[in-house]
């Protein structure tokens, strides 16, 4: 008989298997960072084209207003109900507070009291409404919105308007300041409105 031959088995070493977890949790890591930038970025075109809706709504209103109307606006900054045609449908699942607005069944309710799960219909927590207030808060897609309006008179001799409507959303975070209060991230959208007395109305985006 011939001497014995022994095969030596190729393996990972405890070293090699460690590394290549790590490599592997790693890019895990790094997947769920992209899909969370990318959720964010589809969250946040969202919440600008809604803006857009509730501005390009408001100018629309103007332009077929009569001048008495528009000419009479108040030049100081205000703030402005949003049209409840944009006001979200209620969610079973969260929680709300007084002057929270939603839809629900093809009717637009006002919450008068905090409640999670209660029906619109319950006349304990809520109250319908034709109109919006501005007192109202309107969380649309994780953000409150709330709209304001500015108006000057830049030559009152050609009776011209300008009119500026802006949108303003909050997004509340999970994370907290050096205070402890939590982080929150304010955006803006502004339109702006050229309205004369004899028509040739004009709109633009500022910002």
């Amino acid at each position: 008989m011939g001497p014995t031959t022994y095969h030596r088995k190729n393996a990972f070493t405890l070293v090699e298997v460690m590394m290549a977890a790590t490599i592997i949790v790693i890019g895990f890591i790094g997947m769920i960072e992209v899909i969370g930038l990318i959720s964010n970025s589809i969250k946040h075109g969202q919440r600008e084209t809604v803006a857009s809706q509730i501005i390009n709504n408001e100018m629309a209103k103007l332009r077929l207003a009569s001048w008495t109307t528009i000419s009479g606006l108040s030049p100081i900054a205000t703030n402005v109900a949003i049209d409840p045609q944009f006001w979200p449908v209620w969610n079973s699942t969260m929680s709300y507070v007084a002057n929270n607005v939603v839809t629900y069944n093809g009717a637009w309710y006002r919450c008068t009291s905090a409640n999670t799960g209660t029906v619109p219909t319950n006349t304990s927590y809520w109250t319908t409404t034709t109109t919006g207030a501005t007192s109202d808060i309107v969380e649309i897609g994780g953000a409150t919105f709330s709209l304001s309006r500015s108006l000057t008179s830049p030559d009152p001799v050609t009776n011209i308007r300008e009119v500026i409507f802006t949108v303003t959303w909050v997004v509340a975070t999970s994370r907290t300041k050096d205070d402890g209060s939590q982080l929150t991230f304010t955006y803006r959208r502004s339109n702006v409105g050229w309205f004369g007395k004899y028509g040739l109305n004009l709109t633009y985006q500022r910002s």
